[in-house]
């Protein structure tokens, strides 16, 4: 369909009415910009779709959200207390204890894992990587049986190892 053949329609009074491709951009191009950045802002939900319902009138438009910006500082109603949305949260941070114990696990995994033999690390390695059995195997040049025997022996010998914490 050549341009010059396409239509154009603007609503007035509830109905669609034809008009020329000027019109219509003059008529659309501010409602375009409103709706821009409403989006932009999280206020508009309005897909492009729907673009012909909407007239830049944000405060009647079924797609409008009222968008209320919230600071730590909202206080939370709670008994007689003055308590804000920051006192509320957890506070997910690690404690110093939990993180050495982490540093002790880890230190302990990977002397286990410098104590394999060869294959059982490089078995070890591939699964890191997120690699199957199947691939694990194709890469080694082991068949998929062995490979699974030789990692379940690595995981006995790690999960002893690893005993005191896991």
């Amino acid at each position: 369909m050549k341009n010059r053949d396409k239509k154009y329609f603007i609503p007035v009074n509830g109905t669609l009415v034809e008009v020329s491709e000027e019109v219509y951009r003059a008529y659309y191009r501010p409602v375009w910009v409103t709706r821009y950045h409403a989006q932009k802002t999280g206020e508009c939900r309005c897909s492009k779709r729907q673009l012909w319902l909407c007239d830049g009138i944000c405060s009647g438009c079924p797609f409008h959200t009222s968008k209320t910006n919230i600071s730590f500082e909202t206080p939370v109603a709670d008994g007689d207390e003055d308590i804000t949305i920051e006192d509320a949260l957890q506070d997910d941070s690690p404690s110093p204890e939990s993180i050495l114990m982490d540093k002790e696990l880890l230190d302990t995994l990977y002397d286990e894992l410098n104590r394999l033999d060869p294959e059982g690390r490089r078995i070890c390695e591939l699964i890191m990587q997120g690699k199957t059995e199947r691939e694990i195997a194709a890469e080694t040049g082991k068949c998929q049986s062995t490979v699974n025997y030789r990692k379940n022996k690595v995981f006995a010998v790690l999960r002893r190892a690893l005993k005191d914490f896991i």
